[in-house]
């Protein structure tokens, strides 16, 4: 089945207008440390919404018997009454402004040879084997920039092929080369690359949708490198549970990472990598496993 995600804009005091991806998983936001998306605002209630996904690929947001409820498009919703949502649609939650922009569908884009190219002369990949698709196979398309005395003469046309041929790819490359840092259409390889920018721990055996959701995500994370808020993100989108981190004595923490409940393969020995690259230089902390 296609993955299917649910792009946000948030806005309000004290945050940066941003996008958050809202996956299959959904999203809880509240004033308490145990949401997904934690609002310190009075405004804001312990548990104060919820958007969830459905089966048939629409997403849903609910109030979760907020004090101050959830305004959807001017109207107030009923609480625990999900509403489903469409693009375009706008949450208010006290001061902070949720915008659903867009729908995201993990469906490959797939670039085109460029149009400069005729149409006529592209060499069919399973009648000619060993010509490059997208390039002429009789004679360069660079005879165009040449003086008109050039146009009929085969051999300037072949010569001018072999440059052709060993150019164009790199020009390709180069037009799209924001297919490459896109999270969406990025080589796996490159992945790790982009996550390494910010000195996060990107390991090959997640599954590749795994990594892409959280180079996705990378910009928010690396804001909140360092807080409760951060870390249980990142081991939920390693693990796919919730964790539970408790502040024990000053500078020390415990995380309760339930991987019974989790379908990944990774062990406790990732999440103490994981842990230990996020923690703050001056804290300890204690992972117990169930």
């Amino acid at each position: 089945m296609e993955e299917i995600k649910a792009v946000f804009r948030v806005s309000g005091p004290d945050m940066d207008e941003q996008e958050m991806v809202v996956g299959r998983q959904g999203l809880r936001v509240g004033r308490g440390s145990d949401n997904n998306l934690v609002l310190n605002n009075r405004e804001i209630s312990r548990q104060h919404l919820r958007i969830l996904w459905r089966d048939d690929d629409t997403y849903l947001v609910e109030d979760l018997n907020s004090s101050n409820g959830v305004w959807f498009n001017e109207a107030r919703i009923p609480p625990r009454v999900p509403q489903e949502l469409h693009e375009g649609d706008v949450l208010r939650a006290g001061p902070y402004i949720f915008t659903f922009v867009r729908l995201l569908y993990a469906t490959p884009i797939v670039v085109a040879p460029p149009a400069s190219a005729p149409l006529e002369r592209l060499a069919p990949t399973e009648t000619r084997p060993g010509f490059v698709p997208g390039l002429p196979y009789d004679q360069s398309s660079w005879l165009q920039y040449l003086p008109a005395i050039y146009s009929d003469d085969e051999f300037m046309g072949r010569f001018l092929l072999i440059f052709e041929s060993i150019m164009n790819p790199i020009i390709w490359m180069i037009d799209n080369f924001d297919f490459y840092l896109s999270p969406e259409t990025a080589p796996q390889e490159w992945l790790a690359w982009m996550a390494s920018w910010f000195d996060l721990l990107l390991l090959p055996e997640l599954p590749v949708a795994r990594q892409r959701e959280i180079v996705r995500q990378l910009g928010w994370l690396f804001l909140r490198r360092g807080t409760r808020m951060g870390l249980q993100r990142l081991l939920e989108l390693y693990f796919d549970v919730t964790p539970e981190i408790i502040e024990t004595v000053p500078c020390h923490f415990v995380v309760r990472l339930p991987l019974s409940e989790s379908k990944s393969k990774l062990g406790a020995e990732v999440a103490d990598r994981l842990i230990n690259s996020q923690r703050p230089a001056f804290a300890s902390y204690l992972l117990e496993v169930t």
